[in-house]
C-alpha cells in the first residue's frame, strides 16, 4: 500500500490538478482517451479498456496526458467569450511572498513600498538620477553573476534557493513548467522569474539590506533587470503581443505591457 502511495505521489502533479486543474486540458484530454478507445473498440476491447481507464487515470492524477497541453489547450479556448479558469493561482512572484511564519501567527503585512523603494536607495542598490532610479552598476554586475551560477541549476536545485531566499517557514517543489513556493501564501513561478528574484534576494542580503526586506524587495527589482534570466539577452518593455503573442493573438489582453527578453521572447516583469 505504502508503495501505491509512492507512486501515486510521483505521478501526480498539483500544480495541473485540485484548485490548479485547467478544464479546458481536462476536456481536451478527455477527448482523446475517448477517440483512442473507440478506435481500439474496432480492434480488441480488452485493449480500449486498458487505454480508457489508464487514461482517464492520468489525466485525473496529472492534469493531462497529451505533453504540451497546458501551453495548447488555453489558446484554443482563449477567443472563446467564456472564462474557463486556466492558469496557475497568483502571479509570478514574490519569492517572499510565500513567507508567513508559524501558522499559528498571523501572518506579517506586506512591507510598504515607499519602505522598500527608500531602503533600496538607502542601502545604494538603486540611485537616483534626477527623476529616474537607476541600477547602482556594481549591484547590477553581482546581480547577473549570481543569475547566470542559478541559471546552471536543475529545477529541483533551483527551487529549494528560491525557497531558501524566501524568509519563514515555507517548502518548494518543481512541477513542469513552474516552480512552487508553498506558504500560508502559495507562489507559483516561471524559472526565469525564480532565478532573477531569488539571486536578487540572496544579492540584496549580501548588499546589507535588512533580511526582512530581501525578499519583497526582489519582486519589483526585477524591472531593473539587466538582462534575460534565462538566456542572458537583452530585454526591453513591449506589450505580450508584440513580444510573443504576434499578430491577432489570442492572449486574454494582448496590449498588456510588460518586460520580455528580445531573444527569447521570456516575458519576465507585467506592469500594472
Amino acid at each position: 500500500m505504502k508503495q501505491l502511495d509512492r507512486f501515486l505521489e510521483r505521478v501526480r502533479q498539483p500544480a495541473y490538478t485540485g484548485e490548479n486543474r485547467c478544464w479546458p486540458c481536462t476536456v481536451l484530454n478527455l477527448a482523446i482517451v475517448a477517440v483512442l478507445a473507440a478506435v481500439l473498440l474496432l480492434v480488441d476491447r480488452l485493449l480500449a479498456l486498458l487505454v480508457a481507464v489508464v487514461g482517464t487515470l492520468a489525466v485525473a492524477l496529472r492534469g493531462y496526458l497529451l505533453p504540451g497541453t497546458p501551453q495548447i489547450a488555453p489558446r484554443l479556448v482563449d477567443p472563446l467569450p467564456v472564462d474557463f479558469g486556466h492558469g496557475y493561482p497568483g502571479a509570478d512572484g514574490p519569492v517572499g511572498g510565500g513567507s508567513l511564519g508559524d501558522a499559528e501567527d498571523e501572518a506579517p503585512a506586506d512591507p510598504d513600498p515607499e519602505e522598500l523603494l527608500t531602503a533600496l536607495v538607502e542601502a545604494g542598490v538603486l540611485v537616483p538620477e534626477g527623476e529616474d532610479l537607476l541600477l547602482d552598476p556594481e549591484f547590477a554586475d553581482a546581480w547577473v553573476e549570481r543569475i547566470e551560477r542559478l541559471r546552471a541549476l536543475s529545477t529541483d536545485a533551483l527551487a529549494t534557493r528560491a525557497a531558501d531566499a524566501a524568509a519563514g517557514d515555507v517548502e518548494s517543489g518543481a512541477y513542469n513548467d513552474r516552480i512552487l513556493i508553498a506558504g500560508e501564501r502559495d507562489v507559483w513561478l516561471r524559472p526565469a522569474v525564480a532565478i532573477a528574484e531569488t539571486a536578487a534576494s540572496e544579492t540584496l542580503a549580501d548588499s546589507g539590506l535588512d533580511p526582512s526586506l530581501a525578499g519583497p524587495a526582489a519582486h519589483p527589482l526585477r524591472v531593473f533587470l539587466p538582462s534575460c534570466p534565462a538566456c542572458g539577452g537583452d530585454v526591453e518593455e513591449t506589450t505580450i503581443q508584440n513580444c510573443c503573442g504576434g499578430p491577432g493573438s489570442v492572449q486574454a489582453n494582448p496590449e498588456q505591457p510588460v518586460l520580455a527578453c528580445v531573444d527569447c521572447e521570456t516575458v519576465l516583469f507585467e506592469f500594472d
